[in-house]
């Protein structure tokens, strides 16, 4: 499978081939599995909200308990009431990070990166060394590949700084290393863009360790 390779002036070069079977097949119940834990941890779980007991306030009665026509009601703090507690809320309590094994992420990794090839979501950059520092260029480089109006996410080996000064500015635009992106990262963005280097470290970390 061949994947589109351009450089920074957003002139197309030569494709780049790829073999779909170094990814392995697809394996989509894993993906949802590994999606739901990276969005888990996201979350700070730090919410809380106060319950009746613990609104401060008077508790008298708020009318008697006959003779009114209306429900029976003791202190006005309950839930149904504005200003009151709040029913089975969040507590506050944060519980430990769900975990996805290596070998599961390496796997959720190459089956992500499968679906943006098959997808053609998926090209390559050249000559990030010289990368623009100004934000037009840029703008019109991610305008030609990432197409306009969609969230892209570009990949390089190393830090880049004078590519990442052109792009901070843009919108829906993130810039991260290879070692640093995983299988959320390449589904929650339209397009990807790498590095070859970039690219080629993340088949290696797919691959995992070779043993002797």
């Amino acid at each position: 499978m061949k994947i589109k390779v351009y450089n920074l002036q957003a002139k197309e070069l030569t494709p780049q081939e790829l073999d779909p079977k170094v990814l392995g097949s697809d394996n989509s119940p894993l993906l949802a599995q590994a999606l739901r834990i990276y969005q888990a941890n996201f979350h700070q779980k730090t919410s809380k909200v106060l319950t009746r007991g613990e609104v401060a306030g008077s508790t008298r009665k708020i009318y008697r308990q006959k003779g009114t026509g209306n429900a029976r009601h003791g202190a006005k703090y309950a839930p149904i009431f504005v200003g009151g507690g709040i029913a089975h809320g969040p507590k506050g309590i944060r519980p430990a990070n769900l975990v996805l094994p290596k070998k599961m992420r390496r796997r959720a990794l190459s089956v992500a990166l499968l679906n943006k090839l098959k997808d053609s979501e998926l090209s390559l950059m050249k000559g990030v060394k010289e990368a623009p520092t100004k934000t037009s260029q840029a703008a019109h480089f991610l305008s030609v590949v990432g197409h306009p109006k969609r969230d892209v996410l570009l990949v390089t080996l190393a830090p880049a700084p004078s590519l990442f000064g052109a792009v901070r500015n843009l919108q829906g635009v993130t810039m991260k290393r290879a070692s640093l992106v995983n299988a959320y990262d390449l589904l929650a963005h339209d397009q990807v863009i790498m590095t070859l280097p970039a690219l080629t470290s993340i088949l290696t970390r797919i691959k995992g360790p070779t043993s002797k």
